[in-house]
């Protein structure tokens, strides 16, 4: 304790003093203090800082007691001692008796006083303890057992001794609107991308199976979100007998009738069915997209990875004596492989772009162009600059007739639909027959019909088209004779005539009827200026200068360059230097630098800093697939932290009681919102423990509703709620999908790990900086509280017999300038014992 100053300050310790002895029955009492009764006023009034800092500045009894009984007496008084505040009054008094004292002085109302800080210590105080046991149930192996179970074993507590503060239903709702805003993540409770086992289950076999499982679940994707129901045509494709051409078939015919519908119009000719995107849909198109990349990895491997400069032209990409096709119907042939499908990679996918920015010379852009054959090639007879791409051959062919007789050659891709060729092909071939079939009806359909020309027909030419172009192949040829060979068929057929009967006008006049409506023959044709009146020519020379266009499209208007959509585009974009910078500027897009003398691929191989922009891109791609996994596990976490499905895939039953309870509400205390209630609704109500009617704790059981419904299924007590969470303690283990899975699953990952911990570590020195700031203000302010300059004593008398002494002093405590407060203190002891106890202690 600091020095306490004598109101003597005349009187030395070291001093002899006067004093009075009056010898009344051996009694001595001494009225002037002596150096050995001070030391004894010294000693005894450190006890007394506790209660006279609490009255004069209204503090918390327990606040200062606890405060001072840390503090060592040497800094709070002139006494040279160790000893702290505590254990030095704890020798000099007989605490029993003196706390019971302090007790009885400490329940006056002048003494009597809230703690200031005991809400926000009570606060950071429980968080203290709940960070704590979270940082020992996390490390960077994933989430520790024991740690865990003691964690759920606080916050169990926590919820129980909150009692109705803390109800579910004040939380329940906000967690399932929530849900609502971001019902998509739903579908992340499990991994979204389709298992070996998952497609076996669904049919799939060979990876002529894995085609059309992709395709169907575009088709799903494209349903759902159509609004499309088992009464409106809703896609419930299945795959069945998948190693024959009959799926082919199948598929098609149940797609092009799904689209038929898709395009379907009511009597006011507008569309029945819109595009509204569903979060039900991911679950397709993500399906899609995982199945497509295994389809395409199938091609990936060593055998069919051939060297550019081994490949001849276009259509041997694959290998040097084998066909794309030949090589695509081999693949389709194959048993999917349980070792790359549960790899989960989009590495198929991402092989398009692995293949662009191949390090190795490909001049012919042939490593660029492998999976667009492998998603849309066509035809097996394709050649680089090959003639065999033309109208007459692919579409269709009128030739001049001889008598009685219709002379007409079905071109090939007509009937290209079901074979082994590019994956989109046949999807393309039946939404354009699903388009046409809405489009097309009656005499035409049946006139059409007879050419072969039927929706089928027509949309398979329509595939076979934009399939070629999309395949990267050279298709100059056929648009450049495209007009002159369709004009030519045209004139025939208007000459056909059937036993001597004219019956080309059967096919001109609908036709030209149809050409007259959009203005051809006329002012008002879109073939500006138009050069003849006659429908046909006019439609066929607008057709010739429109391909033209783009056949031959110039970069500026002060440049001869040009480019040909027709062309090969994709090879020209990556291999002819200044491609890309004469595109942009189609767009009024000026690249900051020069790029006139560069390819795509020159740009992937330019180097910064040692390494090549390729191979940055290809390090960002190979990164993004590969933390995939860890971001489908973040919003699996999502989906079961808002999951509402425990009340549906749980029965709940109290202890003593063999019937399931009826209702969930039993478990939760109240009504949920709509019937509904969240899984953490549910797993909150269960720690509080549910309670009938006299306010006794009820004991829970669960049990899954798909159980034989036996006894033994059944978990009781803290280990249901926990076994809701995830933890099974008997296994040591967590269940999967569960909340505490898919956070053991993210720690197991280093980065992941440092993420989920570093909120934990934020939390800890939140507290820890406030529960300072607590303790640094009330040391800053019981530090001068305490202070010896505040304190002095006075001696009153000391008296002394053959059983006791008894000593009277006051102590002066300053309170403010020249305020002072001033207590009476009595303390005595018997001689039969070496401590003090307190007589008397009170405020003048």
């Amino acid at each position: 304790m600091k020095k306490i100053l004598l109101s003597l300050s005349a009187l030395t310790i070291g001093a002899t003093p006067a004093v009075s002895l009056l010898n009344v029955g051996q009694k001595q009492v001494i009225t002037q203090v002596t150096s050995e009764i001070q030391k004894k006023i010294d000693e005894t009034s450190v006890l007394f800082k506790a209660p006279i800092i609490t009255n004069a500045q209204k503090q918390n009894a327990d606040v200062t007691t606890n405060w001072l009984n840390d503090q060592k007496v040497s800094d709070i008084s002139n006494i040279d001692s160790a000893l702290s505040y505590a254990n030095f009054n704890a020798e000099k008094y007989d605490m029993k008796s003196a706390q019971k004292t302090l007790n009885k002085i400490y329940k006056d109302k002048d003494y009597k006083y809230k703690n200031e800080d005991a809400a926000s210590e009570l606060i950071f105080g429980a968080a203290d303890k709940g960070v704590s046991l979270l940082e020992n149930s996390i490390d960077d192996d994933g989430l520790k057992v024991e740690g865990v179970n003691e964690f759920l074993n606080w916050i169990s507590y926590v919820s129980f001794v909150s009692g109705g503060s803390l109800k579910a239903d004040k939380f329940d709702s906000s967690i399932l609107k929530f849900a609502d805003k971001i019902s998509f993540v739903k579908m992340f409770k499990h991994y979204p991308a389709p298992t070996y086992s998952q497609l076996w289950n669904e049919g799939v076999r060979t990876y002529r199976g894995l085609k059309f499982y992709a395709l169907s679940n575009f088709n799903s994707f494209m349903s759902v979100n159509f609004g499309l129901t088992s009464e409106t045509g809703g896609w419930n494709f299945k795959i069945q007998d998948e190693g024959s051409s009959n799926i082919a078939r199948n598929f098609f015919n149940a797609s092009s009738a799904m689209y038929k519908e898709v395009f379907s119009k009511d009597d006011k000719k507008v569309s029945k069915h819109e595009f509204k995107f569903t979060s039900d849909s991911v679950v397709y198109l993500l399906n899609f997209i995982y199945s497509l990349s295994y389809y395409i990895d199938a091609f990936n491997q060593p055998e069919y990875m051939l060297d550019p400069s081994m490949v001849r032209d276009q259509n041997h990409l694959f290998s040097p004596y084998k066909t794309n096709l030949e090589i695509m119907n081999e693949v389709y042939n194959k048993n999917i492989s349980k070792e790359n499908i549960d790899k989960r990679s989009l590495n198929g996918i991402l092989s398009i772009f692995y293949d662009i920015m191949y390090k190795g010379s490909d001049p012919n852009g042939y490593r660029s162009s492998r999976v667009l054959k492998i998603l849309f090639q066509v035809d097996n007879d394709i050649t680089d600059g090959n003639t065999n791409l033309n109208f007459d051959k692919k579409v269709f062919k009128g030739k001049p007739n001889s008598w009685g007789s219709l002379s007409f050659d079905v071109g090939e891709w007509m009937n290209n639909t079901t074979g082994s060729n590019g994956i989109f092909n046949i999807l393309f071939a039946s939404l354009a027959t699903g388009f046409i079939n809405n489009q097309i009806s009656g005499f035409i359909g049946t006139f059409l019909g007879w050419f072969k020309l039927s929706p089928e027909n027509l949309g398979s030419i329509l595939a076979g088209i934009i399939s070629s172009m999309l395949s990267g192949i050279d298709m100059s040829y056929f648009f450049n004779n495209l007009s002159s060979q369709l004009n030519s068929t045209l004139k025939n057929m208007y000459s056909w005539r059937l036993l001597g009967i004219p019956i080309g006008g059967q096919i001109k006049e609908p036709l030209e009827k149809a050409l007259a409506g959009m203005g051809f023959g006329s002012e008002n044709s879109p073939n500006k200026p138009h050069k003849s009146d006659d429908v046909t020519d006019d439609f066929i020379d607008y057709l010739d200068k429109s391909i033209k266009k783009l056949s031959n499209i110039k970069v500026s208007e002060n440049s001869p360059d040009t480019w040909s959509l027709f062309d090969n585009l994709f090879n020209q974009l990556l291999n002819e230097k200044g491609r890309l910078q004469s595109i942009l500027k189609l767009f009024n897009v000026n690249l900051p630098i020069d790029m006139s003398n560069k390819s795509i691929k020159d740009i992937f191989k330019i180097n910064v800093l040692g390494i090549s922009i390729g191979d940055v891109l290809t390090l960002i791609l190979k990164g993004f697939d590969s933390s995939l996994p860890l971001f489908y596990k973040i919003l699996g976490l999502l989906a079961t932290v808002t999951g509402s499905d425990i009340s549906n895939e749980y029965d709940f039953f109290i202890k003593g009681q063999e019937k399931p309870l009826s209702s969930i509400n039993e478990v939760l205390g109240y009504t949920p919102t709509d019937g509904r209630t969240s899984d953490l609704a549910v797993i909150w109500s269960m720690m509080k423990f549910v309670k009938d009617d006299n306010g006794k704790n009820k004991v829970l059981g669960i049990r899954p509703k798909n159980s034989n419904n036996t006894e033994e299924e059944k978990i009781w007590g803290h280990k249901a709620w926990k076994y809701l969470l995830g933890l099974n303690y008997d296994d040591k283990s967590y269940n999967q999908d569960s909340i505490l899975f898919y956070v053991n699953e993210l720690l197991t990952n280093g980065l992941t790990s440092k993420i989920i911990q570093w909120p934990v570590k934020m939390t800890r020195k939140y507290i820890d900086y406030n529960l300072s700031d607590i303790t640094f203000n009330r040391n800053k302010k019981m530090n001068y509280w305490s202070s010896k300059d505040l304190f002095s004593t006075q001696f009153v008398s000391y008296q002394e017999d053959s059983k006791q002494e008894v000593l009277n002093y006051k102590i002066m405590y300053k309170v403010k300038k020249d305020v002072y407060y001033t207590y009476n203190v009595s303390v005595y002891k018997e001689n039969t014992s070496s401590k003090y106890k307190i007589n008397s202690f009170n405020r003048i």
